[in-house]
């Protein structure tokens, strides 16, 4: 990176704080988050490991890292307690920039390049940080002021050591340049082919990566995208559908309306005349499609601006004719959301304490209520939650969950809004989730203004970031899942949120006959005292994944639900110190596997040549080898995870039938 064009982006943008604290984490204690927006984390005290996404960082007191809006943050403390501050802020490049100022942005954009290292000289930079964050404790306007002029302060000392020491960021990588190039070329024709053979890799790794991403395959995105061009051309122009379809990369008119039809739900001419007879219409579909992985060059964020909420302003060089429209947009969507603010709590607690699930009905409702008698009940109770107490209807009707999609059906419950990432991955919900149930963005890019229009009562998130944005919209409820020490519990504090007692109550029933029934299926199958391991070697290279107890790919179902035994270096690796998975090496492979081997498959994506070191185990040889779905497997909520342990339990007895 050249820290003279970093800082020269930084003299041309607006700059906005939005938080300054000061966190301590315990001894062997860890802290993780999705950034909300972009931030500096500036670690002064203590030592142990952060991890920003999968690059893991060790240190030594004084370490400071910046990341971007939506990157994975991950701190554990070693054997001391570490003390550390967070700065997050919001920049916007000024439209005003030059055109060369602009390209640089563009390739790389400052407020969300990631680096991190071991200052020089630590206590300068700590003056600028204990300074800000004393200022800004006061809540007083002239000092959160001043807090600004420190800020730059520090951002240009820190630019300073980053120079005199050499440090490089982390460039952009393969999928954001592959969103970008299609951004800008998507009316010329654009091949998986052609994409592997800019970017020099196999179409197969190509195509894994940007789906584990984006959750769409790269021709998918590019559909999308064009589709969305052609909303923005239908809405502001009055070209044919002829002219449209060329313009987006369309030859044929009729290829180009089928394909309209089944991704919009009507015809180019329908959506049109839709559009036209709105009193309101979007003034710019095409924004609300690019991804927030895109590095389009400002962010124009609806109120409370977070990880969940956001919508892109556009490419300037694209639209630059249309600002005075997209202000009059704008300036809808606030009115809209501030009339909704008074339908929840907006006071918001520190990010410390219990998630939500114990309720106390309120005076309105003191009696003892059925389930069935609440369907018409319009009183509210009080939840105590990790924000604070929440005021909630006694039996919600329109719920909306960002994350949490399996134990809200468990307690039957149909949400009326639900995360396509939840709704696309999570393959064994998909029996129990009706057509009604309306798509609100992918986790990450949650769209606002969908959860709006769906008027919920009840909004349920995953992560305290959120609750700010949500709450201006309805009662939100954060929901922490690793509160529950078991799935029983898990499903009773959903019962308790949503006023579904009963209903949790059968589920957790039936849950303890199905889980016996499964173990008891296998019983006979596998010995008592033998291992088994949960694999993955497709979406990884030159090495082995390994999954654990806590995460996603069956390792729940595994363990949890159906009582197998994990081999001792899986226990001790990953399962004791409560990872989700780890990677290990071809060569240490015997360490991990045992008597039996789950083995996770991606459809079309085959490993070229296994090592010796695979085919030479005791299980592989033994066919003691399951293999089951990635894609099935990627949910790990109480729900999925109960329907993964019978699938499980089926494929074993399969197995040995088949090895009679």
């Amino acid at each position: 990176m050249n820290w003279e064009e970093y800082i020269q982006m930084w003299d041309n943008s607006s700059i906005q704080l939005v938080d300054i604290r000061q966190l301590v984490i315990s001894s062997g204690g860890k802290q993780q988050y999705h950034l909300p927006v972009s931030g500096f984390i500036y670690i002064v005290q203590g030592q142990g490991t952060i991890s920003l996404d999968e690059d893991i960082h060790i240190f030594k007191r004084f370490y400071l890292l910046h990341a971007g809006k939506g990157s994975r943050i991950r701190i554990e403390a070693g054997q001391d307690e570490v003390t550390y501050y967070y700065i997050l802020y919001r920049g916007i490049l000024s439209p005003k920039a030059s055109k060369e100022i602009q390209h640089n942005y563009d390739m790389n954009n400052p407020f969300q390049l990631p680096y991190a290292y071991q200052p020089l000289a630590p206590l300068n930079l700590y003056r600028h940080v204990d300074s800000m964050y004393e200022e800004w404790s006061r809540r007083q306007v002239f000092e959160r002021f001043h807090v600004k002029i420190g800020f730059y302060q520090f951002v240009y000392t820190l630019v300073q050591q980053l120079k005199l020491q050499g440090v490089s960021s982390k460039e952009t990588d393969m999928v954001e340049e592959i969103i970008q190039y299609i951004h800008e070329h998507y009316n010329e024709s654009i091949s998986l082919e052609s994409l592997a053979e800019l970017w020099n890799y196999s179409i197969q790794y190509l195509s894994k990566q940007f789906k584990l991403r984006t959750g769409r395959s790269p021709i998918e995105y590019v559909i999308q995208a064009r589709m969305a061009k052609a909303k923005e051309l239908m809405i502001r122009t009055d070209a044919t559908a002829q002219e449209i379809a060329s313009s987006v990369g369309y030859s044929d008119v009729f290829y180009f309306t089928r394909l309209f039809k089944k991704q919009v739900g009507m015809t180019p001419g329908q959506y049109k005349k839709k559009m036209k007879d709105s009193l309101v219409d979007s003034d710019s579909p095409w924004e609300g499609f690019v991804s927030s992985m895109g590095k389009h060059s400002s962010s124009c964020y609806v109120i409370n601006d977070n990880h969940y909420q956001y919508k892109t302003e556009g490419d300037w060089q694209m639209f630059k004719g249309t600002r005075s429209k997209m202000v009059l947009t704008l300036m809808l969507c606030f009115t809209i959301i501030l009339s909704a603010c008074t339908s929840g709590n907006s006071s918001r607690t520190n990010n410390q304490g219990a998630a939500g699930g114990n309720s106390n009905q309120s005076a309105e409702s003191t009696q003892n209520v059925t389930s069935n008698e609440a369907k018409e009940d319009t009183s509210t109770r009080k939840l105590s939650t990790v924000m604070g107490e929440v005021s909630v209807p006694v039996y919600p009707k329109r719920v909306v969950v960002d994350w949490d999609l399996g134990p809200v059906l468990a307690v039957g419950v149909t949400p009326v809004g639900a995360s396509s990432t939840q709704m696309n991955f999570a393959k064994f919900l998909k029996p129990y989730l009706p057509d009604t149930v309306e798509d609100i963005g992918l986790e990450g890019s949650i769209s606002l203004e969908k959860v709006l229009d769906l008027a919920p009562d009840v909004i349920i998130t995953w992560n305290p970031a959120a609750y700010e944005s949500y709450s201006k919209i309805a009662p939100t409820v954060v929901f922490e899942t690793s509160k529950y020490s078991t799935i029983q519990e898990e499903i009773t504090a959903m019962g308790d949120i949503l006023g579904r007692q009963e209903e949790a109550e059968k589920w957790n029933a039936d849950f303890v006959k199905r889980t016996e029934a499964a173990r008891n299926k296998i019983k006979n199958v596998i010995p008592k005292d033998a291992t088994i391991s949960i694999v993955d070697y497709v979406t990884v290279d030159k090495f082995l994944m390994v999954i654990g107890n806590a995460g996603e790919r069956g390792g729940r179902a595994t363990y949890d639900i159906l009582g197998l035994n994990p081999t001792p270096k899986v226990k001790s690796d990953i399962i004791d110190k409560k990872e989700d998975r780890i990677e290990v090496s071809w060569e240490t492979v015997n360490d991990y596997v045992g008597d039996y081997v789950i083995v996770l498959k991606v459809e079309g994506q085959e490993p070229t040549n296994l090592p010796a070191t695979w085919t030479s185990l005791d299980a592989v040889k033994n066919n003691h080898v399951i293999e089951i779905e990635m894609e099935k497997y990627f949910a790990a909520d109480s729900f999925s995870s109960l329907l993964q342990a019978e699938d499980i339990a089926d494929k074993i007895t399969k197995m040995a039938a088949a090895a009679k």
